[in-house]
């Protein structure tokens, strides 16, 4: 990415940070909230500042920090900035796979989870096997759920229709929120469907350039 495309700003639109504001707002989650992908930490410090200084719970952000030059550097003086403490937040540099094995065997627990990293379906799936980690009555929000990202789109479908102890609670725009209304009684995401999902890249990939082709086509016509 040129240094000149970075955004301090969440990427996220109005009417999603509204709903995410609202939604957390309502629930009153107390644990920890986890971070998939934060970019230059313009998201983080939305959801960071939805809480009190002296009731914010705490903040694990997962990200290999390799998207752009000194992203960390970015992130926590984008932090300081709004008035936040970088040294609040757990940094943990990695891809969200191997990381995962970490927070397993440390029987860790979430309340709140945001995704927003590699858009690809085998990378959504393997960010989405956190949702091990999220306690009952927590949340899980998916970012550009839309046509032009197919694998969040397959990746989110699958899953609620394989876990019916889920439910989508909100969708605005490109955000999907989740609600786990009950623990699940296997792994949320299987190898089978690890595997599936790194089958699935290719058709979904020729999926969006035959839709982008169509959509030219029509606009010339």
């Amino acid at each position: 990415m040129r240094q000149s495309a970075i955004t301090l700003e969440s990427e996220t639109t109005p009417a999603e940070r509204r709903a995410v504001i609202e939604t957390l707002s309502s629930a009153a989650l107390s644990g920890p909230h986890l971070e998939i992908g934060t970019a230059a930490g313009g998201t983080l410090k939305e959801l960071m500042k939805i809480y009190r200084d002296d009731a914010r719970p705490r903040f694990v952000v997962v990200d290999p920090f390799t998207y752009y030059a000194d992203q960390r550097g970015i992130v926590e003086r984008n932090l300081r900035e709004s008035g936040l403490d970088p040294a609040s937040v757990d940094f943990r540099q990695g891809y969200s796979w191997p990381l995962l094995a970490s927070a397993l065997a440390a029987k860790e627990r979430f309340s709140f989870i945001f995704i927003d990293g590699n858009h690809g379906a085998e990378h959504v799936m393997q960010d989405l096997a956190w949702t091990r980690l999220l306690e009952p009555g927590g949340l899980v929000a998916l970012h550009d759920h839309n046509d032009k990202f197919p694998g969040v789109v397959w990746a989110t479908g699958r899953f609620l229709r394989k876990h019916p102890n889920y439910e989508k609670i909100a969708h605005a725009d490109s955000l999907v929120i989740l609600r786990k209304n009950a623990a699940s009684p296997v792994p949320e995401v299987p190898e089978f469907d690890l595997r599936l999902a790194r089958w699935m890249v290719a058709p979904l990939r020729w999926r969006r350039s035959l839709r982008k082709r169509t959509a030219k086509r029509n606009r010339g016509s």
